[in-house]
């Protein structure tokens, strides 16, 4: 998947795209910039997700022409239990994105998140959820994404809001009932940098 660079602004003449791809890859790959953008001041031990060895996991990278990741993105089959109904299941949980700081406002982590989503629909996924820093809210809200929890500290990363999207389309209906609220899960989050690019843990 080749995605292109957002629009230049109102009045400035369009710069030449710089292109990059959208690969499913292993763990290993997303790892590294993992940990440079979303947990610097932890171990490196702490961007291993516990859903990283589940089969249900996937993991995708974007790299520039000379194969450099610069983006990541990582997908796991699980219906999302916190926040407001309606629950649509089969749910899947988004995490790890990032977005290295020389490709941010480039088109990167749009790009990604629209990838991840064309994956869960051809996988038949009625939700896509995460739970997102709140200084980076923005970004999902922009790409169809909900605010559907109140916010919540998970220790050592900070502020988060659960976030959700229904892959559905319009007039069908698979969800399951809700079972009362929920506190959600501390354990990992989804996001975007503060400083403008995407990123998630």
């Amino acid at each position: 998947m080749t995605a292109e660079r957002d629009e230049s602004p109102a009045g400035q003449a369009d710069e030449p795209t710089p292109a990059f791809t959208i690969q499913q890859v292993d763990v290993e790959d997303v790892r590294p910039l993992r940990h440079k953008h979303l947990r610097p001041d932890q171990p490196e031990d702490a961007v291993c997700y516990q859903s990283d060895a589940e089969e249900t996991c996937c993991h995708f990278a974007a790299r520039d022409a000379q194969g450099n990741v610069i983006g990541t993105g990582s997908l796991n089959r699980e219906d999302r239990v916190a926040g407001q109904p309606p629950f649509g299941t089969p749910g899947m949980r988004i995490r790890g994105i990032t977005v290295d700081d020389a490709w941010r406002g480039k088109g990167v982590g749009t790009a990604m998140i629209a990838h991840l989503l064309e994956y869960g629909r051809a996988q038949g996924i009625a939700e896509a959820w995460g739970n997102a820093r709140t200084e980076n809210l923005r970004f999902y809200v922009r790409n169809g994404f909900r605010e559907v929890s109140g916010s919540f500290e998970i220790p050592t990363i900070g502020d988060h809001v659960v976030v959700a999207l229904s892959l559905l389309p319009k007039g069908r209906k698979k969800r399951k009932k809700a079972k009362g609220k929920a506190a959600p899960a501390p354990e990992g989050e989804a996001d975007a940098p503060a400083s403008g690019g995407v990123s998630e843990s």
